[in-house]
């Protein structure tokens, strides 16, 4: 067999490949004795057909079928010996077969490309840590009394901030109901009326008691566009109001295994602080990813980024109940499906050059670690682990984080502390 390899580009193959008939002569044999053994033939008894009679009447369309079924397995074997990682189907060209000059064609084949290593060490990096203050406790401290509010019912008229359930009944202009526009059983806050609009709903059921029907304006829209007044009445079946639990040490006691309420705020404390760290973490691999990709210039493979679209795109079909508009959706993740795409590339490269890897004993000390998080369930975490497709995404994942985090040691990263109030600050500038 006579094989060369041309590049046409550092992802583009082309591949010429010519294989003498004597060296198909064995597969050619073992595909006759596989239609001897099932052909049926009147005449004959399956499997003692002829072989010169099979060869007589299929010969020609059996040895192109061995030819093509030939061309798989030599692409595969030069594939594998060139470590060449096809990312698409070869396209076949110029493709011959005969008694005389035995079998030869011509293959395009889209590979991986192999990139050259550019800037991978050496950044200068920030880091932002997150300082948890007193205020961030307050506030998630609040959102859990909000949590854990008792909602009931009471006698005394509607106030602002009262929940309140009632019946719509839809009015025409002189008063009168109007069939089949009744809304039974409508549960809604009375919320104050900040900007003074006119016909709000709250201002005009502030005092009413349960049972007591009151008429209101409310603001529609037409079907035209214009704005139009409707009017309803209003009938109040209950009225409920929303009562906050005390922060006290009981409080925290029926929260779960806390001593008091200082107990309950270190908790949350240390929740906001690893939540935090984590978020701020991420935002630090993503930038130092960003800082690597921006040091390589290299052209990734269109066939790559449709493959990596087409995955994205029926994922989003799978998830989504509605249509899906694919165009959009390719065009919107174009630039950061390259930028995925030339990480992967340059992370294989970085792994490679480091010798870095991942052990079964790292793997299994951080399934341990998610088994022993009292928030989860130990033996649905080791079941979930034991699927192989879970298990290698694990490993992809904690590779890419040491990766990452090479990166990082042999870079200089200055933290930045960041609090509340820079937060609150960024905010009104965009604001």
């Amino acid at each position: 067999m006579d094989v060369k390899i041309v590049d046409k580009s550092n992802w583009e193959k082309i591949i010429e490949v010519t294989v003498p008939y004597d060296d198909l002569v064995v597969d050619i044999d073992a595909k006759y004795n596989d239609y001897k053994k099932n052909i049926k033939l009147e005449g004959f008894r399956k499997g003692k057909v002829p072989v010169n009679l099979i060869k007589q009447m299929f010969g020609k369309e059996i040895e192109a079928q061995v030819a093509e079924e030939k061309i798989s397995d030599i692409l595969s074997e030069i594939s594998k010996k060139n470590e060449f990682i096809p990312i698409s189907s070869a396209k076949i060209e110029d493709f011959q077969f005969n008694r005389e000059k035995g079998l030869a064609f011509k293959a395009l084949l889209e590979i991986v490309p192999s990139i050259e290593l550019q800037k991978y060490k050496d950044f200068k990096l920030e880091k932002k840590v997150y300082q948890v203050d007193d205020e961030d406790v307050a506030t998630a401290l609040e959102s859990i009394r909000e949590q854990n509010a008792i909602v009931e019912n009471i006698d005394d008229p509607a106030e602002v901030g009262h929940f309140v359930v009632a019946d719509f009944q839809k009015l025409d202009r002189t008063g009168v109901p109007i069939i089949g526009e009744k809304y039974d059983d409508r549960y809604f806050q009375l919320i104050e009326n900040t900007k003074h609009e006119e016909h709000h709903l709250t201002d005009q059921l502030v005092g009413a008691n349960i049972n007591e029907t009151r008429h209101v304006n409310l603001p529609a829209t037409t079907q035209d566009g214009k704005e139009s007044i409707e009017k309803y009445s209003v009938t109040l079946k209950e009225i409920k109001k929303r009562s906050l639990p005390e922060l006290n040490d009981e409080f925290s006691k029926d929260l779960g295994d806390f001593e008091n309420l200082d107990d309950l705020k270190a908790r949350i404390r240390e929740d906001l602080a690893r939540r935090f760290d984590q978020e701020y973490n991420e935002l630090f691999e993503q930038a130092i990813i960003t800082e690597v990709v921006k040091s390589h210039d290299f052209t990734v493979p269109e066939p790559m980024i449709h493959n990596y679209l087409d995955s994205l795109v029926e994922n989003v079909k799978k998830r989504s109940k509605e249509a899906v508009d694919e165009q959009a959706l390719r065009s919107e993740y174009r630039g950061e499906t390259i930028r995925r795409i030339k990480w992967m590339l340059i992370q294989d490269e970085i792994v490679k050059a480091e010798n870095l890897s991942i052990s079964d004993d790292e793997i299994n000390d951080h399934i341990e670690t998610l088994a022993s998080n009292p928030q989860m369930d130990a033996i649905k975490v080791r079941s979930y682990y034991r699927k192989p497709e879970h298990l290698n995404h694990l490993k992809d994942d904690l590779l890419e984080r040491k990766v990452i985090k090479f990166i990082a040691d042999q870079s200089k990263v200055k933290e930045k502390k960041v609090t509340r109030k820079d937060l609150q600050k960024k905010s009104d500038l965009i604001v």
